[in-house]
């Protein structure tokens, strides 16, 4: 219980924060570029409210997805609205808004830090990290310009994709309107070419193999797979209340 009074706590000092953080700060472009990924965060939790209470399986459909997005598995969360039966237009859509979310909040929370306007203790390592990460990646993208950035990020491999992808553009210095028109011209050819695909494959399968068993199969192993993220992130969350307790 502690824990959870620490974490609504926490929660309700980051929303004063990010609204003092517009308020004041709404002149930096980072800042605009947080502000309408949060937008859109709200208008998916309102569309999600709203499937719970009117359609409870697309509610677990479109969570689901949006979870194993932020665990960076693209490849997954399509399989996971393909398998629910969702059209290919609509499972690119949607896997491409939650992409398009995750790429302008972190982006903004990433550069906001490495310019030192914000420091998130919880966020600093991870932010740390990734810029590492981009730091070595951006040597071998430079070479290609353009062009290399977009691959990159098309074809995402451990530690690559669309957010290390728009931190390196901003280390090359490219506009914002630019480095996103790249980041996300490469995540939407990724998503086209995954649920095309994915949509044959599964039509394949299904002649085969029982429908509803392997959606019985899939749900567990979605499950699963958010549980053990669950699990191995409370460890981190714990261990960062305990330290603001000091």
């Amino acid at each position: 219980m502690k824990y959870v009074r620490k974490l609504f706590w926490l929660a309700y000092r980051a929303v004063r924060k990010i609204s003092f953080l517009i308020r004041e700060r709404f002149d930096l472009i980072e800042v605009k570029i947080l502000s309408i990924g949060l937008l859109m965060i709200l208008i998916l939790g309102l569309y999600l409210l709203y499937l719970l209470f009117a359609d409870v399986k697309h509610y677990g459909v479109l969570s689901s997805t949006a979870i194993i997005h932020l665990m960076g598995g693209r490849g997954l969360g399509i399989a996971t609205c393909l398998s629910a039966g969702l059209s290919v237009p609509l499972t690119i859509v949607y896997n491409f808004y939650l992409e398009v979310v995750i790429v302008l909040v972190a982006y903004g929370i990433v550069v906001l830090i490495m310019r030192n306007v914000i420091e998130p203790k919880l966020l600093k390592s991870t932010v740390r990290q990734a810029e590492f990460t981009a730091q070595g990646q951006k040597t071998r993208i430079k070479r290609y310009g353009a062009v290399g950035l977009f691959l990159f990020v098309m074809f995402p491999f451990f530690m690559t994709g669309p957010v290390i992808g728009s931190i390196i553009g901003y280390l090359l210095n490219y506009k914002a309107i630019n480095n996103f028109l790249i980041v996300f011209s490469g995540t939407l050819t990724s998503i086209v070419i995954y649920s095309l695909i994915g949509n044959g494959v599964l039509d394949y399968v299904n002649r085969y193999v029982d429908v509803e068993q392997v959606e019985t199969w899939a749900v567990i192993i979605i499950g699963l797979l958010i549980l053990i993220f669950a699990i191995y992130h409370i460890g981190t969350v714990k261990r960062f209340l305990d330290q603001d307790d000091d």
